[in-house]
């Protein structure tokens, strides 16, 4: 089942003058504006789009790529603030917006937050929220193995060193007597489990054992 806020390869179902229409099952068929389409796009073609709402709340696919999806983390800047909130960059030419209600602090214009991207109950649209830690369960189950690679997302700093989301998932600690490069918030990169502590916490490190 398709959703919104996900980068599938579909297919061209017909072509108009506002542009294709993708077969998007079960959503529907879904405008992907002339703006977006390659040269020589014909019907049955497939390609892979970006599905989101338009101002007006309309089904869109577009090939720009998203700099996230729902349900991953990301850092992103504030271009614009707004009696509705926050409006951020994220690579698309319709900004994404993360409400007052979902700001751990309030945020500035040029600044940039580390934000987890979901689809909002209320009104189904794609919203940002730097309430980051509501996104993770540290009780969740997990299957590491130490050992394995896994990608990692540097978040809040403690006493001992750097928390990370794992795999947009899990909560794991970078010790900073154990980092021999310099990491910030926000920052993507490759790391290693370390060790998964009795109480099941996760060591990380970013050299591979």
């Amino acid at each position: 089942m398709l959703t919104l806020g996900q980068t599938y390869i579909l297919r061209v179902s017909k072509l108009t003058d506002q542009g294709a229409y993708v077969d998007g099952e079960n959503l529907g068929e879904i405008l992907l504006p002339t703006k977006y389409c390659p040269p020589g796009l014909e019907v049955d073609s497939h390609l892979p789009v970006f599905l989101y709402q338009d101002s007006e709340t309309r089904l869109i696919a577009t090939t720009q790529t998203p700099k996230v999806e729902v349900g991953e983390f990301a850092y992103l800047k504030v271009i614009a603030n707004t009696d509705y909130g926050s409006f951020m960059d994220w690579g698309l030419d319709k900004d994404l917006l993360a409400p007052f209600g979902e700001q751990h602090r309030p945020m500035k214009v040029n600044q940039s937050y580390l934000v987890h991207v979901y689809l909002n109950n209320a009104d189904g649209r794609i919203t940002a929220s730097s309430k980051i830690e509501k996104f993770i369960d540290d009780q969740a189950p997990h299957e590491f193995e130490p050992g394995q690679q896994v990608d990692l997302i540097i978040a809040n700093s403690t006493d001992l060193g750097f928390k990370a989301i794992i795999n947009h998932q899990f909560w794991g600690l970078l010790y900073s007597n154990e980092l021999y490069r310099r990491i910030r918030r926000g920052q993507e990169v490759d790391g290693y489990i370390q060790r998964i502590r009795d109480d099941g916490k996760i060591d990380l490190s970013l050299n591979q054992p």
